[in-house]
């Protein structure tokens, strides 16, 4: 308790630290869950009326946010900053076990909130998009777990378990984590606890499937967040392959794990060992998310489980040569403490060389897909021709641009025309075609199809725009055309 005590200062001045990152640096505003929170407050019902497969729990925090206080950029600077300064605090908090003395909360004060912010901006955060927000999550997790090996309690693998299930509903990938999480518990041959954790994990999904279906009357949102994805070939159809160059980029992200691991081998006793930690194989687990579409964003939900490795690092490495002195360990010690401490150099180093400039030039900059100079003026463009309230289709270009004009899509639905796989279930592009075709005048911002070309060049919705609506006018890169009136 006095530990606790001790640390909690450093907890919520890490807090604060972390989460200044995003209202300091440019954020990402990823309209693949900004869009669908527009509609959500606009009264349209995910699943039903928004075509789109990601479990809800982001988009519907995004909505909640935005119709309390608006769909402005402080706003969405809000939403990841909560996520930063969450895992700001829980890096300190998760330091405060492997040492008694308060140099634990300081150094994940110095080391880790740091890593902390290299790193989000490392995997293209801080952004609105759900691997950054599972950050915490996965942490607060591991950190669960951790206690439970302290203590025995299984209110700590229950909670720790509910905390994983939480992330399924961020997006279902985070499943991955929270497997890893259970086999580890299974396998250190406590069956209760396991069983226990895997009830607890799967319990929010299935009280959200339950309460969803019990509120709406409807199984689309089990179609949508599991069937389809899982099911259906989706992840299959919508796979990039892993070149080098991801392999390459994620590695870093993997440094700071062998340097803990390296150096807390090195220890000549046991004491300061942390044999009861899920933190690697958590991290296994969570690197799965960058599966079907590896890139460095679908990395980022490890950003808090590396600077607690960061941090821990710190603490270790001291140790480890102060004691080596005194005892003057085998060689395999001393090579291991080498090992660990040029690993954690090397880290540090790539950290703040590759990251450091990639977050100074993003001070002070805008908060991307909403209020930066080519989407303003995009902006500016509809609203001179589609009044506030108003509709119109916006096919291949921003779709954020239907909250950042206040308008809505054909039909009272939304589905991006260019995500093929979406169109390809429920009738999404039927209904789109068909909702089209009943809006004469309904003006169309259409960009060709870069990504993907030739699956949304197959589609119905594509055809009716190419082939029956006729050009409207240009639009910078795009260009507007118009639904014609019947007959025409």
């Amino acid at each position: 308790m006095r530990t606790a005590r001790a640390a909690a200062p450093f907890a919520v001045l890490a807090a604060l630290l972390a989460g200044a990152l995003p209202f300091v640096v440019s954020v990402t505003a990823w309209p693949e869950i900004v869009t669908p929170a527009w509609f959500v407050t606009r009264g349209v019902r995910l699943y039903d009326g928004i075509l789109f497969p990601h479990t809800p729990l982001l988009i519907l925090l995004t909505a909640a946010a935005a119709a309390l206080f608006g769909f402005t950029a402080n706003v969405l600077r809000a939403i990841p900053a909560l996520s930063l300064a969450a895992a700001g605090a829980l890096v300190v908090l998760g330091t405060r076990p492997h040492r008694r003395a308060r140099s634990g909360p300081l150094a994940a004060l110095v080391v880790g909130v740091p890593v902390l912010a290299l790193l989000t901006v490392y995997a293209e955060g801080p952004a609105i998009w759900p691997e950054p927000f599972l950050a915490p999550l996965l942490l607060g997790g591991v950190l669960l777990l951790e206690r439970h090996g302290r203590t025995g309690a299984l209110r700590d693998v229950a909670a720790a378990g509910l905390v994983f299930g939480a992330g399924i509903l961020v997006k279902q990938t985070s499943a991955w984590a929270a497997l890893a999480a259970l086999l580890w518990v299974a396998l250190r041959g406590r069956r209760r606890a396991a069983l226990l954790f895997g009830g607890a994990a799967a319990l929010p999904y299935l009280g959200f499937a339950l309460s969803w279906a019990l509120a709406f009357q409807t199984t689309r949102h089990l179609a949508w967040t599991l069937i389809y994805p899982v099911f259906s070939g989706m992840s299959r159809e919508i796979a990039v392959q892993l070149t080098g160059a991801d392999v390459h980029e994620a590695l870093v992200l993997f440094v700071p794990f062998a340097a803990l691991g390296l150096s807390a081998a090195a220890l000549p006793t046991r004491r300061l060992r942390s044999p009861r930690s899920p933190l690697i194989a958590v991290t296994l687990g969570a690197a799965a998310m960058a599966w079907p579409r590896p890139g460095l964003l679908h990395f980022a939900a490890l950003t808090g489980l590396c600077a607690l490795a960061a941090a821990r690092t710190a603490l270790v490495l001291p140790v480890v040569f102060r004691r080596l002195r005194k005892s003057r360990g085998g060689p395999l010690r001393l090579l291991a403490a080498a090992g660990g401490a040029a690993a954690f150099a090397v880290f540090l180093g790539v950290a703040a060389l590759g990251a450091g400039p990639l977050l100074l030039d993003r001070v002070g900059g805008p908060v991307f897909y909403w209020d930066d100079s080519a989407t303003r003026a995009a902006a500016a463009d509809v609203r001179s021709r589609v009044p506030a309230g108003g509709t119109l289709l916006v096919h291949g270009a921003l779709q954020n641009l239907y909250p950042l004009t206040g308008t809505g899509a054909p039909g009272g639905f939304y589905v991006n025309p260019s995500f093929w796989y979406c169109l390809r279930r429920d009738r999404g592009d039927e209904r789109l075609v068909d909702a089209l075709a009943a809006s004469p005048g309904l003006p169309i911002l259409f960009r060709e199809p870069i990504a993907d070309a030739e699956r949304i060049r197959a589609t119905a919705v594509y055809a009716f725009v190419k082939e029956k609506a006729r050009p409207a006018g240009n639009a910078g890169d795009a260009e507007w055309r118009a639904v014609p009136a019947p007959g025409r």
